[in-house]
């Protein structure tokens, strides 16, 4: 479980936003997401000890609610979640800028449009079996890309609602995901107290892990 408070979010953001080339897309700052992101994939290489010409793509899952023109109503129930890949070098992640890492994400965020959006509608609508799209290995599903080293996948869950729920038990205690399915896996949830600050489950290899910590926080 990482924790990262308010001020150290805010040094990733300023360092992220830092080198942020005139053309950026729309020309936008960084968010606090993409920067910590980006500041985990970058020491996930590291730790991992990748090669420089090694790939590695981040598997993001994007909103897109309020992508589709019109935009779905406010009442609307289910799933509007759709993932998007980007598969940079492990060199360019760890040697270069933390901006051109999130630069890489939000370039794969910013593809998720209302056209990119019904096309993946129609695609899906003429797939006779979605079941091989099962994105890993669960109970009764042995298809589907390996997302583990050299790849990572970073949910953002800081805009879910997860405290305050009334269950007539009082408040909560604490509120993280119940597991994390493969390595490389993790969650971005606002810390408990609403200070700004973030709590990230975060699954990687046993023997990659002490040597991750070390050089996500000492980088901050």
């Amino acid at each position: 479980m990482l924790k990262l408070r308010k001020d150290q979010i805010n040094k990733l953001k300023n360092k992220g936003n830092e080198y942020r080339h005139s053309d950026t897309s729309t020309n936008r700052a960084f968010t606090r997401y993409e920067s910590v992101t980006a500041h985990m994939w970058r020491y996930a290489c590291k730790a991992r000890q990748h090669e420089s010409k090694q790939l590695t793509n981040i598997r993001i899952p994007v909103n897109f609610r309020n992508r589709l023109q019109p935009p779905l109503p406010k009442w609307y129930f289910g799933c509007t979640v759709l993932p998007v890949v980007t598969t940079p070098t492990s060199g360019d992640i760890v040697s270069k800028p933390l901006s051109y890492t999130a630069e890489k994400l939000r370039e794969a965020i910013d593809e998720v449009t209302d056209e990119y959006i019904r096309s993946c509608f129609v695609f899906l609508k003429n797939e006779p079996d979605l079941f091989k799209f099962r994105y890993f290995h669960i109970v009764g599903s042995n298809q589907g890309p390996f997302y583990g080293n050299p790849n990572i996948c970073i949910t953002d869950w800081t805009r879910v609602p997860l405290y305050g729920v009334d269950f007539r038990w009082g408040n909560e205690i604490y509120m993280v995901p119940g597991a994390i399915g493969y390595d490389g896996k993790a969650f971005i949830l606002s810390g408990r107290d609403e200070d700004g600050s973030f709590l990230i489950p975060w699954r990687l290899q046993e023997t990659h892990m002490d040597a991750f910590k070390k050089f996500f926080y000492d980088d901050i």
